[in-house]
């Protein structure tokens, strides 16, 4: 069990041994840093209580799921196994969860069938609803070192440069995209363009640069130019760019647009 699970030594101990006990929580919350293995230990728990992974329903990985897909997986719920011990259900993204799909959640989170389990996956804890996030048992994931990330990687045939894995900060999921994605360029043309003595220039060239970039390729830049800036001095004055560049890509503001935006309001 947990084999294919790197790092998180006391956070699966106690999983671990909850499971022996017989005392897993119904309802609870894995929070932690993306990427770092909280949806594989969600899973892998969830199979372990079932005894099948055909027991295990997963919703949310692309998108927080909506009120339709929160009933039908309560429904499924409900239903009681023909065979396996238990049933489990895993919501990716509980933090953007919002209206009418958590308040469908509520009573099945309340009141699970006996045999039946729901583990919420979430980046922020306090993103998840208060509602949501107080009937939860949580457990906290950190993020893995370096040299785990790039062990990790190397197992699934990746070579990381080294920039990848900082800007990655622990996380072996966004190295995993920024490694394909190529986003320590983009930081690294951002970095260059904001201490550019000639403006105009670094404009007109950082709009070329992000005119044929896609918006998952700048919310990676965003993350990879967050990560970089964590525990600077610097990250004060950026992080709010940051966050309100985010929401621009988010409701379809376009990602050279955006990026242009970011350099006039940074420009020392």
């Amino acid at each position: 069990m947990f084999s294919s699970v790197v790092g998180h030594s006391k956070t699966l101990q106690t999983v671990k041994e909850l499971l022996k006990k017989g005392l897993f929580p119904q309802s609870c919350l894995f929070v932690g840093p993306e990427g770092v293995g909280k949806k594989t230990v969600a899973v892998e728990t969830l199979t372990a209580l079932s005894g099948s992974p055909l027991l295990v329903k997963i919703l949310g990985e692309e998108k927080p799921p909506t009120v339709d897909e929160v009933r039908e997986a309560s429904t499924w719920l409900f239903t009681k196994p023909t065979s396996g011990k238990a049933k489990g259900v895993v919501i990716d993204n509980a933090d953007e969860m919002r209206g009418e799909a958590a308040n469908a959640l509520l009573k099945t989170l309340e009141e699970p069938p006996e045999y039946g389990y729901l583990i919420l996956v979430a980046k922020n804890e306090q993103g998840v609803l208060p509602t949501l996030r107080s009937r939860c048992k949580v457990f906290r994931f950190g993020r893995l070192s370096s040299s785990t990330v790039e062990f990790v990687l190397k197992r699934l045939g990746v070579n990381p440069d080294p920039k990848t894995l900082k800007l990655a900060n622990g996380s072996v999921g966004l190295a995993l995209k920024m490694a394909q994605k190529n986003t320590a360029k983009l930081v690294e043309a951002f970095a260059r363009a904001v201490r550019s003595k000639d403006k105009g220039q670094a404009v007109v060239e950082l709009g070329e640069l992000f005119s044929s970039v896609s918006r998952e390729e700048a919310l990676l830049f965003l993350d990879g130019l967050e990560n970089l800036l964590y525990n600077q001095e610097a990250f004060f004055r950026w992080e709010p760019v940051i966050n309100k560049a985010r929401e621009h890509l988010k409701f379809y503001g376009k990602p050279q647009s955006v990026a242009e935006w970011m350099l006039l309001e940074l420009f020392v």
